[in-house]
């Protein structure tokens, strides 16, 4: 009976289909020479910054989603570089914002 329930509850999860969130992204504009895609997985939100400038920049992305603290995550970006920043949050998503400000070093 066990393993009855346990297909069944798979063949169900492979059917539903996935929610997603949506990510607002705001790159201010000393973050103008970045580029930015982003993607969620369940709990977690991911963007992927890849830096177009000649020189390094030291950007900060932070994360909000409602009543959550938001975190800034700082990186050094050299050019041509690709970074990806994911954050995991505690409680339900329904919207996440992420905030980009770049500066040359």
């Amino acid at each position: 009976m066990y393993q009855y329930l346990l297909a069944v509850g798979i063949a169900l999860g492979w059917t539903m289909p996935a929610w997603g969130f949506p990510i607002d992204v705001d790159v201010q504009p000393g973050a103008a020479e970045v580029s930015v895609s982003s993607t969620d997985l369940i709990n977690i939100a991911a963007i992927n910054l890849t830096s177009h400038a000649a020189t390094p920049l030291r950007c900060q992305a932070t994360f909000v989603n409602g009543p959550e603290r938001p975190l800034p995550r700082r990186l050094h970006l050299q050019p041509g570089e690709g970074v990806t920043l994911t954050h995991e949050f505690t409680r339900e998503i329904i919207r996440v914002r992420v905030s980009i400000d770049c500066a040359p070093e």
